[in-house]
C-alpha cells in the first residue's frame, strides 16, 4: 500500500522546524502541552513514544493544514507494527479533537470482540488518558468527561446510551443494515451530532457490507483514522483510507519497541513411516528413510505437525524455548507457550498433549469456548507466579488481531500459512514488550517461534529480514540474549521529493495482440458425465504415518538485523507412549467439513473458476465422501469409526479428484 504522504514529507519537516504556521490557536497549546521542553521536536516524557509523536503530527497536519480535499478524504490510515501503541495515538487523537477543535463525539470500531474488550480496557474510565498524561490541567476536561458505552457489553441502554455517551464502541457488525439492532445504532448515531470515527483493525473494511457502513457514516464524520499493522489483505485489497505514515518491524526493533524474533526448526536425519490400513488400523509396513528421500511421499505439510510423534516433538522444542523464556523471566512474570492449530480436532489433540503428556497446565480457546475460558485467555498477561498459572494457551486462529499479552514468549505453529496477513498477525501475538516492574526499557527481550521447514514459511521470515550464521556446534551452550546482533537501522526516505504517483491505468490504451505470449494449452473441457468418473475412483485405505523421528539438532535463525544461525542439542527422547488425546466427536465430524470446504475451495480456484462456485464443488464431494467412506450416511449420522476413515482419506480424495481433467469443471457447469 502506497504512504500517500511521501510528497509532504519536506514541507511537513518545515512546518515542524517553522513552528507550527496555520495551526489554530488551540490546537498549537495542546501541542505545546505534549511537546519537551529540552526538545521541540520530541513529545513530553511519559506521553507519546517517538513514532507515536510523529504519527500524532502527521494526522494535526492533514486535517487542520492540508484539509481533506488534499488528503485523507476517505479517511487517513497509520500503519503501525503490533506492539507499536496504536491506542495510545487514537487517545491523543480524541484528546486533541476534544479540546481543540470541540469535537464531542467519539465513535471507536473493531472487527471482533478480543479488540473491543482490549479497547474498553483502555479507555473505560479515561485509563489512557492518565497513563499517557494527555489531558492539561487548563483544559478542564477530565478523564471522566470521557464517557464509554460499548455495544454488547450488556451494560448499554440503547438510543439513550448512544445519545449520551461521548465515546461509543462497538464491533461494526452493530451498525450493519441487515439486522434491527444495527439499523437503530446506525439510526442513533445518524440522528446525533457529527463524530470522529476511529476503525482499528482497518484491513478488515473493505468487506461489501463494512464498507457500505462507513460510507453510509461519512456525512457525520469529522475525522476518520484507520489504524492497522497489516493494511494488505489476502484478497489483495486495502482500506480506501489514505496511509500516511508507516513503522514496520524493522522500525520498530530499531527502537527497541517489540521484542526480536527467532525462528526454531528441527535438523531432521532420519524418518520412520509407518503405513496402516485406516479403515482397520492394521499396521502393514514399517520403513526408515533418509530426509532428503521424503520429498519422493507426497506427505501433506501439516502431517510434520499433527502426527502424534512429530507433535510430540515440536511440543519438546517449544518447551524448551519456554523454560529459557521462564528462566530470563526469574518470577518477574509468566511466560506463556501460544500454540497455533488450523482446526478444532488438532487443538484438542494439541491441548491435550501438553496436559497429559507433558503435564503442562494449558487452556483451550476455539469459537465453541464459553465466555469464561475467553476471558481467562485474556487474563493471562495478569497472571502471577503465586498458584498454578497457565503456561500455555491452544488457539484455532481465535487468538489474533487484538489479542494482546505481551507474556508470549512462545509460538508454536501446528498450522501452515497460505495468507501472508494471517502469518503476520499471528506472529505479531508475541512482538509485544514485557512492560511490568523489574524489566527495564533496554532489557533484550526474544519471542521464539517453532515452526517446521516443511510447512515452508520462510516467506513469512523474509517479511522479518531473516539472516543466518553458521558454525555454531551442537553442544555449544548459547543464550539469544547475551549476544544479540545490534538492531537494524531505521529506513528514512532520503529525498521525498522524488516521489512521484504511479498514474492510473489508461482504460483506452488497448493490448490489440501485439506480445507474443507463446503457446498456452487450453483447459480441459468440462466432463458432461463428471458424476460417473467421481464414482469411479477407486481408494487405496493405507495412510502413511510419521512414527518416528531421528533429529541431530535444532536451528534457529534470528530475525531482524545481521543474524545467525544457531543449532541447540536435540530435545531430550521422550519415552514413547500411547494416544493420549481423545479428541470429540463434534470436533472432529467438523474437522471433515473444514477439510472438504477448504479442498472445494482450492480444487476451484485450480480449475480456473471464481472461489464463489466452491459450493457445488463442496456439495458434490459431500456426497462422494458419504458414498465411499461413510456407508451413505450424512456426516452427523455416520459412526464415528467411519467419520475417523473418512478424515484420514481427504488428501487421497483431493489428489485422486484433482488428477482427472475437467471433474471440477463439470462439476462446476454441468450439476443441478
Amino acid at each position: 500500500m502506497f504512504n500517500q504522504f511521501a510528497r509532504y514529507e519536506d514541507a511537513f519537516r518545515d512546518w515542524r522546524r517553522d513552528g507550527l504556521p496555520g495551526l489554530s490557536a488551540e490546537s498549537y497549546k495542546y501541542i505545546e502541552f505534549l511537546t519537551s521542553q529540552d526538545d521541540d521536536q520530541a513529545a513530553r516524557d511519559g506521553t507519546l513514544w517517538p513514532h507515536q509523536w510523529e504519527s500524532f503530527l502527521r494526522v494535526v497536519y492533514c486535517h487542520e493544514i492540508l484539509g481533506k480535499q488534499e488528503i485523507g478524504a476517505e479517511g487517513l490510515l497509520l500503519n503501525i507494527v503490533t506492539g507499536g501503541g496504536k491506542t495510545a495515538v487514537i487517545a491523543a487523537i480524541v484528546a486533541w479533537l476534544r479540546i481543540a477543535r470541540d469535537v464531542q463525539k467519539f465513535v471507536m470500531l473493531c472487527p471482533n470482540l478480543i479488540v473491543r474488550d482490549r479497547l474498553e480496557e483502555d479507555f473505560e474510565g479515561g485509563k489512557v488518558f492518565v497513563n499517557r498524561d494527555l489531558l492539561p490541567g487548563w483544559a478542564h476536561c477530565q478523564p471522566q468527561d470521557f464517557v464509554l458505552t460499548t455495544l454488547g457489553s450488556g451494560r448499554e441502554g440503547g438510543w439513550a446510551s448512544l445519545f449520551s455517551a461521548s465515546v461509543v464502541l462497538g464491533n461494526i457488525h452493530q451498525f450493519y443494515q441487515s439486522n434491527k439492532s444495527g439499523q437503530s445504532n446506525l439510526s442513533a448515531l445518524m440522528n446525533g451530532p457529527d463524530f470522529a470515527l476511529f476503525n482499528d483493525e482497518a484491513h478488515n473494511s473493505p468487506a461489501p457490507e463494512y464498507e457500505a457502513t462507513l460510507k453510509r457514516m461519512r456525512e457525520k464524520v469529522t475525522l476518520r483514522l484507520d489504524t492497522t499493522a497489516t493494511p494488505d489483505r489476502a484478497d489483495g485489497k486495502a482500506p480506501d483510507s489514505d496511509m500516511i505514515y508507516e513503522y514496520g518491524v524493522t522500525d520498530a526493533l530499531a527502537d527497541g519497541i517489540i521484542k526480536t524474533p527467532v525462528v526454531y526448526q528441527p535438523d531432521i536425519k532420519t524418518v520412520q513411516l509407518t503405513y496402516t490400513d485406516a479403515r482397520t488400523g492394521e499396521k502393514r509396513k514399517v520403513e526408515e528413510i533418509d530426509w532428503a528421500e521424503v520429498d519422493r511421499l507426497g506427505l501433506n505439510a501439516t502431517q510434520w505437525v499433527t502426527d502424534d510423534e512429530p507433535m510430540r516433538q515440536q511440543m519438546a522444542i517449544a518447551l524448551r524455548r519456554l523454560e529459557e523464556q521462564e528462566r530470563r523471566a526469574n518470577g518477574r512474570y509468566q511466560p506463556v507457550l501460544f500454540v497455533v492449530a488450523v482446526c478444532k480436532a488438532d487443538a484438542e489433540k494439541a491441548e491435550q498433549t501438553l496436559n497429559k503428556y507433558f503435564k503442562v497446565k494449558t487452556l483451550l480457546v476455539t469459537e465453541d469456548s464459553d465466555e469464561v475460558d475467553r476471558q481467562k485467555a485474556r487474563e493471562l498477561s495478569g497472571q502471577k507466579q503465586a498458584g498454578k498459572p497457565f503456561r500455555a494457551v491452544v488457539s484455532v486462529l481465535m487468538l489474533r488481531e487484538g489479542w494482546d499479552v505481551p507474556e508470549v514468549g512462545v509460538i508454536l505453529l501446528l498450522r501452515k500459512f497460505g495468507s501472508k496477513v494471517y502469518g503476520q498477525q499471528v506472529i505479531g501475538r508475541g512482538l509485544r514488550r514485557v512492560r511490568v516492574k523489574g524489566v527495564a526499557p533496554s532489557d533484550p527481550q526474544i519471542c521464539a517461534v517453532v515452526d517446521h521447514p516443511k510447512l515452508e514459511h520462510q516467506w513469512l521470515w523474509e517479511i522479518f529480514n531473516a539472516k543466518k550464521r553458521t558454525g555454531v556446534l551442537i553442544d555449544d551452550l548459547f543464550d539469544e540474549t547475551e549476544d544479540l546482533p545490534p538492531p537494524p537501522p531505521k529506513q528514512e526516505l532520503a529525498k521525498p521529493d522524488l516521489v512521484v504517483d504511479v498514474p492510473p491505468v489508461d482504460p483506452s490504451v488497448m493490448d490489440d495482440g501485439e506480445f507474443d505470449v507463446g503457446d498456452i494449452d487450453p483447459p480441459p473441457a468440462p466432463l458432461k458425465n463428471w458424476k460417473e468418473r467421481l464414482d469411479g475412483i477407486e481408494y487405496d485405505p493405507t495412510v502413511v504415518e510419521i512414527t518416528k523421528l531421528g533429529i541431530a539438532g535444532v536451528v534457529g535463525h534470528e530475525l531482524g538485523g545481521h543474524g545467525w544461525k544457531m543449532v541447540h542439542s536435540a530435545p531430550d527422547n521422550e519415552a514413547a507412549g500411547g494416544a493420549v488425546a481423545q479428541i470429540s466427536d463434534e470436533a472432529v465430524r467438523e474437522a471433515v467439513k473444514e477439510g472438504l470446504l477448504e479442498m472445494s475451495e482450492t480444487l476451484t480456484v485450480d480449475a480456473g473458476y471464481a472461489a464463489s462456485f466452491k459450493d457445488r464443488v463442496y456439495s458434490a464431494l459431500l456426497h462422494h465422501v458419504r458414498a465411499k467412506f461413510l456407508k451413505g450416511d450424512s456426516l452427523g449420522l455416520a459412526e464415528r469409526a467411519d467419520v475417523d476413515f473418512a478424515r484420514k482419506m481427504l488428501p487421497q480424495v483431493k489428489v485422486k479428484v484433482a488428477g482427472i481433467p475437467g471433474l471440477i469443471a463439470g462439476v462446476i457447469e454441468y450439476a443441478d
